[in-house]
């Protein structure tokens, strides 16, 4: 018996192992020796033009803060990251709570409706919005013109090109979270909603007071995550605009793709790119930190506790 239960961890350990350790190659290559040589760059002069690099200590990223390009870069993704955070967090939860109140068929269907823009590729959605935003052709321009207002230049405005830009970002990746929200909503136990309705609490006060409480990890989940992928927003940026006109939609993941690849300055490339990192870091630990988890008080409806 003993030898049999032996023989059975023995093949545990050798299936765990066959599992594992190809995982931590792939995750060795990959990530830890690209990271290391990342940071290692980011204190020399590396260029793609010479094979010798010289330590410079923190050069590169005293240049980084006194290179004007560099700051437009960086005031621009935050008022991306501005933009897209609250209003993909804000319409993933409403989206979530309407889905959830729908019909199971109906909340399957539109489930699929919403989560598809996530697994287009990005490049092809950047494309039909560059006709949808088109100044000559554009649908946008069309309902305008037929609705009596004057057209607009959206991506070719300085004023206007970036907002457009966020637009498609978060219409992009609402749907993502909202599902992942929805799946949070829909393990809650539906006892404390048929309570809350026995004791008189209406919709939006069972919204407030349970569902929002009881999804909070996972909002911060979403956060966190959304405020990432406002931070490195990149592929509608390149192909609808190019950090054009002018430098009005130079986001930092661009900048500093011409510096490192368009202008083979791998150093600073690799300075710009720690400070994105310790950017997304420390927003990321601000929301950690602002959205703690506490104990989560039961709730009262009129004196009965849920």
């Amino acid at each position: 018996m003993r030898t049999k239960k032996a023989k059975l961890g023995k093949g545990r350990k050798i299936f765990l192992a066959c599992v594992l350790i190809p995982t931590f190659i792939w995750f060795f290559i990959f990530f830890i020796i690209p990271f290391i040589s990342v940071i290692y760059y980011s204190f020399t002069n590396a260029h793609m033009a010479y094979s010798d690099a010289k330590f410079v200590g923190l050069g590169q990223y005293i240049k980084a803060f006194s290179d004007s390009t560099f700051r437009i870069a960086l005031q621009n993704t935050v008022v991306a990251a501005i933009i897209i955070v609250p209003f993909t967090i804000v319409l993933s939860i409403l989206l979530a709570a309407g889905l959830n109140a729908v019909g199971n068929r109906m909340r399957q269907f539109l489930t699929f409706v919403y989560f598809l823009p996530s697994v287009i590729s990005t490049v092809a959605v950047s494309l039909v919005w560059d006709w949808l935003y088109n100044k000559n052709f554009g649908l946008f321009n069309a309902i305008l013109l037929a609705l009596g207002f004057e057209t607009q230049p959206f991506l070719t405005s300085a004023s206007q090109a970036l907002v457009c830009l966020c637009i498609v970002q978060i219409w992009a990746i609402f749907g993502y979270y909202a599902v992942i929200l929805l799946a949070s909503i829909r393990g809650i136990d539906r006892g404390l909603y048929e309570a809350a309705e026995i004791d008189g609490a209406g919709s939006l006060t069972r919204f407030f007071k349970i569902t929002l409480p009881l999804i909070k990890n996972t909002i911060l989940f979403v956060c966190i995550m959304t405020t990432t992928v406002a931070f490195m927003f990149f592929t509608p940026v390149k192909i609808l605009t190019d950090g054009t006109p002018g430098t009005s939609t130079e986001v930092l993941l661009l900048h500093i793709m011409k510096k490192g690849i368009d202008n083979s300055d791998v150093g600073y490339a690799s300075a710009m790119s720690i400070i994105l990192m310790l950017i997304i870091l420390f927003f990321s630990a601000v929301q950690w930190i602002i959205t703690k988890e506490r104990k989560v008080k039961p709730k009262h409806y009129k004196g009965a506790a849920l």
